[in-house]
C-alpha cells in the first residue's frame, strides 16, 4: 500500500499540478506548458524534464471503468479496460447496443464519435503529441542533462508519443505524422505550409514501431521501487509486438502476408526474452490455483508474486486510497471494486456479463462446451468449469466476503436506516466477512415467469434491488478470499466515497498473459505452430491442466494453422476475458461478418484475398453480426408475492460456496466432487430454473449490424471543417469536398 501511494506521488501527482497550473489551450501561439517556469528552467535539470515526461502518464494512462470518451477531459478516456463501454459491448462481452451495432442507426459523418479530435487544446490527441514531441526535441538538444537522463526521458516521450498514435491508427488506419512541435490544424505562423496530409496505415505503423524501438532501446528493462511504474524497455518492445500483431491481422493484412506475421513473431520473442530479464513473467505457475484459480485472481492486486514468483504487470495504471482534501486532488481511486459489487453490500449494483459469454467459458476438461465430452447442465452453468470462470464471475450460492473497515453494517443511520441492506440476522453477520451471493428472482404469476424481456416485475432475493441479472462479474475484484488486507476502503457514508470507491487496487493493461498470447499467434500465423502450443500449455499449465490432459486443449490443434490460431483467440476470450481486448480482436479478425461485407466504393485493397476469403469460416467462428446477447436470469420454480415477504426458497438455501471445494462432477462415477457441490447442484435442480432474458433489444427481430466501413472509421464533420484538407475516409462521405471519402487507409 504504501509503495502504491509513492508511485501515485512521483509520476502522477506532479504531473497533474503541472497540468492544471500551467496548460494553454492555444497551439497556435508558442506556449509552454510548465507552470510559470521556462523551458530553459524545465530542461536544465533531470528534475525539470522528469516533471515535464509525468504529464504524459497523467494524460494518457487508461482509466478504469472508462472507455467511451475520446479523452476531451485531460484523461484517457478513449482505451477500453473492460467496462460495459461502447468497446466492451460491441462484443460478445456485455449486451446492448452501440452505435457501432445498431440495426437501427447507420453512422456517418455527422454522428459518429470524435476520436480524431482535431481541435486546439493539450488535451486532445494532437495536444498529446505536441506535449511528447516538445519533450523530445527539447530533451535531445539539452546540454544539461547526461546521456543516461536523455536516454531515460526519450524512452517515455517515444513510447507515449507511439501509443498515442497507435490508439488513433487502430481506429482511423492512416493519420497525419507529425515528428516535432507544431499546430496538427494549420500549423504555427500562417500555417499553410505546414498542414500534414493523412498518411497511409502502411507509414503510421512504421513510424509508431519506430518510436517503439527507439524507447526500448533506451530505457531499462526495470526501475527500482520508487519508480515502480514507469515504462520499461520490455513494455516497450511488447507494445510493438501488440502493433505488428495487428498489422499481420487480417484487419490491415487483407492479403495474409508472410512476411507480417514473421515480423510479429521475432518482436513479442524478444518482448518475452526482454520482460523475462526485467522480472517479469508468468505468475504463480507452481500454483496458480487447481480447480479455483485462486492465485491467478489474486495477480489482478499485487504487483508481484505473493509466493515469492515474479510479477506478470507489464503495463499498469496505479492507484491510491488517499482521502479527499481540499487544498489538492492527490487522491486517486479506481472505482472498478465499487462497479462490481452488488447494492447489497454497499456496491453500485454489479456488472452483468452476457449468457454468451457465460456459455463460452472452457468445462474442466478445457474444452468448450458442445465440444467436451462433460454434459453442460444449463442450469447448474457453474459446474465442471474452467478454473478462472470462478474468478470471473459469481453465481448464486456463492460467497463474496469484503471487509467493512471495522464499520457494523448492523447499526443504522440518522434516520433510522441500516447503512446496506443486506443485513439477514439468519445468514449475514453485519461484517461482510461471510456475505453470500444469492441473486436469484421469483414472480407473482406463470405469465411474469415466461416473460423474456430485458426488464422484468420479478422480485429479487437479499434486496437486490431488482437486479434481476443472476450472474455478476467477479474478475478482478478484491475478494476477501483471497487477501485479508483490501486496497479499498470501505465506507457506510450515503455519499462519496459509499462502499468500495476508495481502492488503490492497479489496472492493469497489458500483462506477461497478454504478451505471451500475442506471441502464440504471431508463432501460430508464421507457421511455428510447436512454439504456439507450448505458449498456449504455459497458460493452461498455470490454472491446473497437466500433460496428461493435453493441457485441455484439442487433440489437432497441431493439425493445421486456421486450428492453432482459433485456439490462441479463443483463449485470449477466456484468459483475458473483461479486460478490454475484445473489441480489438473482434476488428483486427474481422470477426463481426467474416470481412465478406462490402459497400459502394469499396476499393480492391479490403477485399479479403487470404484467410480463405472469410476469417469467420476460417476460423470456424460464428459471425456476430445477426447475432443478440441475452443475461441469464435464475428464478425460483414457485410463484410468490413480495407482499407477504415470501421468498419461497429462502429456508431451503444449502451453504454457499467458499470454491474452495471440489467444484466438479464425475460422470462415471455419479458424484459431485464435494458435498457442498452436491447441495448446491441439488438446490438448483429442485427450485430454481434459469432463462436467458434479451439484453439488446425486445425485438426479436433485431440483431448487431456492424457495417463493414466501421472497420475503419470516418472522420466527424467538425474534423473536416477544422481543416479541410483532411480526406475522408473511403465508405464515408467527405463533408469539405462534397463527395464520397478518396483516403485508403490500406492504399501503399
Amino acid at each position: 500500500m504504501i509503495m502504491k501511494t509513492k508511485i501515485f506521488s512521483a509520476i502522477t501527482v506532479i504531473g497533474y499540478c503541472l497540468l492544471v497550473i500551467g496548460c494553454s489551450d492555444d497551439f497556435l501561439d508558442e506556449m509552454t506548458v510548465y507552470g510559470s517556469f521556462s523551458e530553459d528552467k524545465v530542461y536544465s535539470s533531470y528534475a525539470g524534464a522528469l516533471d515535464r515526461v509525468n504529464t504524459l502518464y497523467r494524460e494518457l494512462l487508461p482509466q478504469a471503468c472508462q472507455g467511451d470518451g475520446n479523452g476531451s477531459n485531460g484523461q484517457n478516456t478513449y482505451t477500453p479496460t473492460g467496462s460495459p463501454d461502447v468497446w466492451s459491448k460491441t462484443s460478445l462481452e456485455y449486451g446492448g447496443f452501440t452505435d457501432f451495432t445498431n440495426p437501427d442507426q447507420e453512422l456517418d459523418y455527422t454522428n459518429v464519435t470524435d476520436y480524431f479530435y482535431v481541435i486546439n487544446k493539450s488535451d486532445s490527441p494532437w495536444g498529446n503529441i505536441r506535449n511528447a514531441n516538445d519533450i523530445i526535441e527539447h530533451v535531445e538538444n539539452s546540454d544539461k542533462l547526461t546521456q543516461e537522463e536523455k536516454d531515460k526521458l526519450l524512452g517515455q516521450a517515444y513510447f507515449f508519443r507511439a501509443y498515442r498514435y497507435w490508439s488513433l491508427v487502430k481506429l482511423y488506419g492512416g493519420v497525419p505524422i507529425i515528428d516535432h512541435p507544431q499546430d496538427p490544424i494549420i500549423g504555427d505562423g500562417d500555417g499553410s505550409d505546414k498542414i500534414v496530409p493523412r498518411s497511409p496505415a502502411k507509414d503510421c505503423i512504421q513510424f509508431i514501431c519506430k518510436d517503439l524501438q527507439m524507447a526500448a532501446d533506451r530505457l531499462p528493462k526495470s526501475w527500482g521501487s520508487a519508480d515502480y511504474g514507469r515504462i520499461t524497455a520490455g513494455a516497450a518492445e511488447a507494445l510493438k509486438g501488440q502493433v505488428q500483431l495487428f498489422y499481420a491481422s487480417p484487419l490491415f493484412n487483407r492479403a495474409d502476408e508472410t512476411v507480417r506475421w514473421d515480423s510479429a513473431y521475432v518482436t513479442n520473442k524478444k518482448a518475452l526474452e526482454l520482460l523475462n530479464e526485467g522480472g517479469v513473467g508468468l505468475a504463480y505457475t507452481a500454483n496458480g490455483g487447481t480447480e479455483n484459480a485462486l492465485n491467478w485472481a489474486k495477480m489482478f492486486l499485487a504487483n508481484d508474486g505473493s509466493d515469492g514468483s515474479v510479477g506478470e504487470t507489464v503495463l499498469a495504471t496505479l492507484y491510491n486510497n488517499r482521502d479527499k482534501v481540499e487544498t489538492a486532488n492527490y487522491d486517486k481511486w479506481n472505482y472498478w471494486e465499487h462497479n462490481l459489487r452488488p447494492v447489497n453490500a454497499n456496491g453500485n449494483g454489479g456488472l452483468h456479463p452476457t449468457a454468451e459469454m457465460v456459455d463460452l467459458f472452457p468445462m474442466s476438461d478445457g474444452l468448450q462446451p458442445g465440444k467436451s465430452k462433460i454434459h453442460y447442465d444449463q442450469l447448474c452453468f457453474w459446474l465442471n468449469r474452467d478454473p478462472r470462470f470462478y474468478r470471473t464471475f459469481a453465481f448464486p450460492g456463492v460467497e463474496w466476503k469484503f471487509d467493512t473497515n471495522g464499520n457494523d453494517l448492523n447499526s443504522y443511520d440518522d434516520v433510522g436506516k441500516k447503512y446496506v441492506y443486506a443485513y439477514f440476522p439468519h445468514q449475514y453477520s453485519g461484517s461482510g466477512t461471510n456475505y453470500q451471493l444469492w441473486s436469484y428472482t421469483w414472480y407473482a404469476s406463470q405469465d411474469e415467469a415466461d416473460r423474456m424481456t430485458s426488464t422484468s416485475n420479478g422480485y429479487t432475493a437479499d434486496l437486490m434491488a431488482q437486479k434481476n441479472s443472476a450472474v455478476y462479474i467477479r474478475k478482478r475484484s478484491d475478494d476477501g478470499n483471497l487477501s485479508s488486507s483490501p486496497l479499498y476502503r470501505f465506507s457506510v457514508s450515503a455519499s462519496t466515497p459509499k462502499g468500495f470507491q476508495q481502492s488503490a487496487a492497479p489496472l492493469i493493461w497489458m500483462r506477461y498473459a497478454e504478451v505471451l498470447l500475442q506471441f502464440a499467434e504471431a508463432a501460430a500465423g508464421a507457421g511455428h505452430l510447436d512454439e504456439a502450443l507450448q505458449a498456449l500449455q504455459q497458460i493452461r499449465a498455470r490454472v491446473g491442466y497437466t500433460a496428461e490432459q493435453n493441457y485441455g486443449l484439442p487433440v489437432d490443434i497441431t493439425s493445421s494453422r486456421e486450428k492453432m490460431l482459433a485456439a490462441v483467440l479463443y483463449e485470449r476470450r477466456v484468459e483475458l476475458a473483461y479486460e478490454g481486448k475484445a473489441f480489438d480482436d473482434m476488428r483486427r479478425w474481422m470477426l463481426f461478418d467474416g470481412g465478406t461485407g462490402t459497400f459502394d466504393g469499396e476499393p480492391a485493397s479490403w477485399h479479403i484475398t487470404g484467410f480463405g476469403g472469410n476469417t469467420c469460416t476460417y476460423l470456424g467462428f460464428t459471425p456476430l453480426n445477426g447475432q443478440r446477447r441475452h443475461e441469464i436470469v435464475i428464478f425460483t420454480r414457485a410463484q410468490a408475492d413480495q407482499n407477504n415477504g415470501a421468498d419461497p426458497v429462502l429456508e431451503k438455501r444449502p451453504k454457499a460456496l467458499t470454491l474452495s471445494e471440489g467444484l466438479t462432477y464425475d460422470d462415471n462415477a455419479e458424484e459431485y466432487g464435494s458435498n457442498e457441490a452436491m447441495d448446491l447442484a441439488d438446490f438448483y435442480t429442485a427450485y430454481l430454473k434459469r432463462k436467458d432474458v434479451n439484453a439488446d433489444t425486445n425485438d426479436e427481430t433485431k440483431g448487431i449490424n456492424f457495417l463493414p466501413q466501421y472497420y475503419f472509421i470516418g472522420l466527424k464533420q467538425s474534423a473536416m471543417q477544422t481543416n479541410p484538407t483532411l480526406l475522408q475516409t473511403v465508405g464515408w462521405h467527405d463533408y469539405s469536398h462534397g463527395t464520397d471519402g478518396t483516403f485508403d487507409p490500406l492504399a501503399e
